[in-house]
């Protein structure tokens, strides 16, 4: 019985991993831009292609103020069928993520305090691993995330990060301004 309800614990994981793909093929010319092809564990036909863009580290050092945060949750597995759920939080002239060139992050956002460092590990995502999340001392290396980095300027930024619990699938979209 205990094998049984393992498995069951684990279906649901395998089943979404066997629903999202990611490809990044080599430009035909040889170049360095390559696309990346994400499908949703919901809608395996609505395929988003976008060029990578390398990140270049030393565009991201600075101060950035938060424009918004939108948030979407996804029932799967468990709560399959339940209806998503969406916020949309508009940033105020004191949350800020602070990018320094020694690879140290600092965000404040809603007076919550987070403190970590970041690494670039491909060409368009940031791994970070936290020393404060959500204002709470961790462990290193025990809270840590990937983001994505898409519009990535002098100015502006935006950065996707994905949450996949047992329940749900969440994804937050943060927009930035220097």
């Amino acid at each position: 019985m205990k094998n049984l309800s393992f498995l069951w614990l684990i279906l649901p994981a395998l089943l979404l991993a066997a629903c999202i793909k990611e490809t990044l093929p080599v430009a035909p010319n040889g170049g360095s831009t390559t696309n990346k092809t994400v499908s949703t564990p919901n809608d395996t036909t609505a395929n988003t292609t976008a060029p990578v863009v390398p990140i270049d580290s030393t565009m991201l050092v600075g101060t950035w103020q938060v424009i918004n945060d939108t948030t979407n949750t996804v029932g799967w597995g468990l709560w399959a069928g339940h209806p998503p759920i969406g916020s949309n939080y508009v940033g105020k002239p004191e949350d800020y993520y602070k990018f320094t060139a020694n690879n140290n992050l600092y965000s404040d956002m809603q007076a919550v305090i987070d403190t970590g460092t970041y690494t670039v590990v491909n060409q368009d995502q940031l791994h970070i691993v936290y020393s404060y999340f959500n204002g709470q001392e961790q462990s290193t290396g025990i809270y840590n995330s990937f983001w994505t980095i898409t519009n990535l300027t002098l100015h502006t930024a935006s950065i996707t990060v994905v949450f996949v619990t047992p329940e749900t699938v969440i994804t937050s979209v943060t927009n930035l301004r220097k």
